[in-house]
């Protein structure tokens, strides 16, 4: 009897140890957001550990003290995200297409938490923007490109980028202009936006995306090839800063 209830406690703390160590590995320290107050800086001059590198056809490499994403594949978005984890920030970062077709995508990544788990805010050097979320494996617009007048276009052009995350809600922004988002009335429906007539279809053009599918995560970058596009995409990023958001 004495044996049979030792071993029945080997297992019960072998469980918890088990449950315990998968719950500490899904666990991540997350920044506090004071208001005003500068929580990150990156420059790539130094110190660029905190960021994930790696080479090939789909690389992210520091070079002349900037974070430069390569997209050699079709239909492929390669991102690269620092260590740290926010909930709320105001993250805004300089970008550059150095290389590539102008029909392109390059950005923000925010509430990274695996590649199955994250948002895209991009724009392209021949002037439209998208918001964009994987949750689970399955990706989605959560507002289909639209052209803008504030992109700066072309190839070496640089544009500042800057997304706000307070909770549940999100604000976009280009070259210090805020963007509005085509966000459809029905959740589960496409983003459609008729450039035409510029109007957003079954929806409305908000200037706030709600969404509480992921709670916090890494801050990055990303590029991408489009679909029918040529590859060789090449983005150079630059002077990452992330604020604790003012409030809304």
């Amino acid at each position: 009897m004495r044996r049979i209830l030792v071993v029945l406690l080997l297992a019960v703390v072998l469980a918890a140890c088990f449950f315990l160590n998968r719950a500490l590995a899904n666990w991540h320290y997350v920044v506090p957001a004071a208001p005003g107050e500068l929580l990150y800086v990156s420059t790539f001059d130094a110190f660029n550990e905190d960021w994930s590198l790696y080479e090939g056809r789909l690389s992210a490499e520091v070079s002349d003290s900037a974070l430069r994403l390569t997209v050699g594949e079709p239909v492929a978005v390669p991102y690269s995200t620092a260590s740290p984890h926010f909930a709320d920030f105001d993250v805004r970062v300089q970008a550059r297409a150095v290389e590539g077709p102008e029909n392109n995508g390059f950005g923000v990544v925010f509430r990274q938490i695996d590649p199955d788990n994250l948002y895209y805010f991009l724009i392209s050097s021949d002037g439209w923007y998208q918001v964009s979320r994987v949750l689970d494996g399955d990706s989605r617009e959560l507002s289909t490109w639209i052209e803008t007048p504030h992109v700066n276009q072309g190839i070496g052009a640089v544009n500042t980028l800057r997304v706000v995350g307070r909770g549940d809600s999100f604000q976009f922004y280009v070259n210090d202009q805020p963007l509005l988002l085509c966000i459809p009335d029905n959740p589960e429906a496409l983003s459609t936006y008729n450039w035409l007539d510029d109007v957003c279809v079954d929806g409305a053009m908000r200037d706030t995306l709600v969404d509480d599918s992921i709670a916090a995560g890494r801050l990055g970058v990303a590029a991408m090839t489009i679909q029918g596009s040529e590859t060789g995409v090449v983005v150079a990023f630059d002077d990452v800063l992330v604020y604790g958001p003012e409030a809304g």
